[in-house]
């Protein structure tokens, strides 16, 4: 009958009286009761940071989208000042030329004005002068010392 017979043994590792090992169960129980808290409380910390984290994103993401659009906008206004510019240069580039232009047409009128008025004053010497010959007289001649030379 022996053989048939479970014996309850001990449980091996457990040392020490029963009134030790409530008080280790209760020290684990508070201990992962603490930890159960701690946890809770880092949870909630975990998520009132992720929403603030959410709403700094939005924030700045809406900071950024004005920022987007702004720039967008002063490229469009550089792009209008550039054509602007270009015309404006156009315009000058061509009153340049007219000036150019009015500048060589003002200096031959005074060019022709002057051989006209030298013409003239050569025809009226002549007509007072009938015996002196001034076909040596010119634009390109000058006195000096008394004598008619070139310049």
């Amino acid at each position: 009958m022996a053989a048939n017979c479970l014996a309850i043994s001990k449980p091996r590792g457990w040392k020490g009286s029963a009134k030790e090992k409530t008080l280790k169960v209760v020290e684990l129980s508070q201990r992962v009761g603490g930890l159960k808290q701690k946890t809770t409380k880092l949870h909630k910390e975990l998520q009132r940071s992720q929403e603030e984290t959410r709403a700094l994103l939005t924030k700045k993401s809406k900071e950024a989208l004005k920022l987007s659009n702004k720039n967008v906008e002063l490229q469009d206004e550089v792009d209008r000042l550039k054509g602007e510019l270009a015309k404006k240069d156009e315009e000058l580039i061509r009153k340049g030329g007219e000036l150019v232009q009015e500048r060589k047409a003002l200096t031959d009128d005074v060019a022709n004005s002057y051989v006209a008025g030298f013409e003239d004053v050569v025809a009226q010497a002549s007509g007072i002068y009938p015996e002196m010959d001034f076909y040596q007289l010119g634009l390109g001649k000058t006195v000096v010392d008394g004598r008619l030379v070139d310049e």
